[in-house]
């Protein structure tokens, strides 16, 4: 039997219109069987909910006293977004008294708990008028489920939780609901019951864990966009919609620079098969973009997708006879990851070792591992270059910066000869040199390391190869 779970984000419930929208597809498919939603985004005039939320939890914890002014802007969020919908304001002001209450928990729990308890509310707030605005208003058979109270326990920090393996057990209980079950995403509890909630965009991660537990035919995601382009937009000039993508291919593209959805929101329907439909609320009958784990191949179009990331720099370490070296690059690894620096890519020759960064990874870091982060600021490059070269005793290591990688990404790739020489060869026609170069063991990407000094080459490159492979 279908059954759809479909995920609303901030965007979707920031205005009464569009959640007028989201109940008409209830209306027109009952396989839609699960309303995600998110907190309340951005109204016209106010900050997003959730924002206002971690703002008073930070005060309340601070001052002990949640700000008078933060909650009525919560309070007029809701009344902005339901009283179009018929919902009156004493309705509301009673759900919005949920929050109140929580409120008043500060002494009873800890810091990190209480936050938790605080920013996730304002899934429950506007979970709990959606509900009764399909049942009163709309008169489906709606009703609203609790995390808590079905047992969606995490676990880890308060503040960045992980599902736990037993919660999917529990989660199948939603199976036992009849009508539209609206559950809200972001927030749960352990299994002590105390407030946790998911990291932040964490109702990407709640609606895919349930859809894993149902085992749904499909885990829809209503946006404000018709699907996902092959390329950034901002950069390529109408690019082409990708109909069906692999969720392999969605993450080495989201890796680089792709912010389709949260990576660890993928992991759970990917485990289970589960197709995820990328698709515009404006336009509900588009078809938009499939997530899937396998698709059919066109070998003539061997690429699906080109992303692209800049502020990247280059650390090159040389050193004579590195190749005999026992263990040379676990100390070279070992040095990145006690600064807390991640790697992007890894180039190696026999007496060298290449290592491709974001710049960002060395903001309010420190040389010196125990500096306390109060302290830290941007690592010095002349200074971590020394410090590397001393503790490795090699012959010389440089940071070159104002690079920029661009990914060419596809599973036709392997099918298809000559891909990597159409890359090189379109490159150098655009006389855009590349730097470094490495192809996944999975053949499904290429990436190119390019000088980025003219901070047009990575636009230029990817418009190159956007009409290379698309054109």
């Amino acid at each position: 039997m279908e059954l759809i779970v479909s995920k609303f984000g901030g965007w979707a419930n920031s205005t009464s219109e569009r959640v007028k929208l989201a109940a008409d597809l209830f209306e027109k498919n009952p396989a839609r069987k699960v309303k995600i939603n998110s907190a309340i985004g951005k109204v016209e005039g106010l900050p997003k909910v959730t924002d206002l939320l971690v703002e008073g939890a930070d005060k309340s914890l601070k001052t002990g006293v949640f700000p008078a002014d933060i909650l009525e802007k919560i309070r007029l969020n809701h009344y902005s977004v339901f009283e179009p919908l018929g919902i009156s304001r004493e309705k509301i002001n009673e759900i919005v008294s949920i929050l109140e209450g929580y409120i008043k928990q500060r002494d009873s729990l800890s810091a990190d708990n209480y936050k938790a308890l605080i920013v996730g509310s304002g899934e429950e707030l506007f979970s709990r008028l959606d509900a009764y605005y399909l049942a009163e208003i709309r008169k489906f058979d709606a009703k609203y489920v609790d995390p808590r109270e079905i047992g969606h326990y995490l676990e880890g920090s308060p503040l960045d939780g992980k599902i736990r393996d037993d919660s999917y057990e529990n989660l199948k209980n939603l199976l036992n609901f009849s009508g539209i079950i609206v559950y809200p995403g972001f927030f749960a509890c352990d299994i002590k019951g105390k407030p946790m909630i998911y990291s932040r965009g964490g109702t990407d991660k709640t609606a895919a864990d349930v859809a894993k537990a149902l085992g749904a035919t499909s885990y829809e995601n209503w946006k404000d966009v018709d699907g996902v382009y092959c390329t950034d937009p901002r950069v390529v000039q109408n690019p082409k919609m990708m109909e069906e993508v692999t969720y392999k291919e969605i993450r080495e593209l989201s890796y680089i620079s792709f912010n389709v959805l949260h990576q660890e929101a993928m992991l759970p329907v990917m485990q289970a098969g589960i197709p995820i439909s990328l698709k515009n609320l404006l336009k509900p009958d588009s078809k938009g973009t499939t997530i899937l784990s396998k698709r059919n191949v066109n070998t003539d179009l061997p690429v699906v997708g080109i992303a692209h990331m800049e502020n990247i720099c280059f650390v090159n370490i040389e050193k004579s006879l590195m190749n005999e070296e026992l263990g040379f690059a676990d100390k070279v690894l070992t040095i990145f990851r006690e600064h807390r620096i991640n790697i992007e890519q890894i180039t190696t020759g026999i007496d060298s070792i290449g290592l491709v960064l974001s710049v960002k990874e060395f903001n309010e870091k420190s040389v010196y591992t125990g500096v306390a982060e109060s302290t830290r600021k941007m690592i010095n490059f002349e200074e971590f270059a020394h410090y590397i070269k001393t503790w490795l005793d090699a012959d010389s290591v440089t940071i070159r910066t104002n690079k920029a990688l661009v990914c060419v990404v596809g599973e036709g790739m392997r099918h298809s000869v000559g891909v990597l020489s159409r890359v090189t060869k379109c490159l150098s026609d655009n006389k855009i040199n590349v730097e470094v170069i490495d192809q996944g063991p999975s053949e499904r990407n290429i990436i190119i390391g390019i000088d980025a000094e003219d901070k047009e080459a990575p636009k230029k490159a990817v418009n190159a190869l956007y009409k290379e492979f698309f054109c």
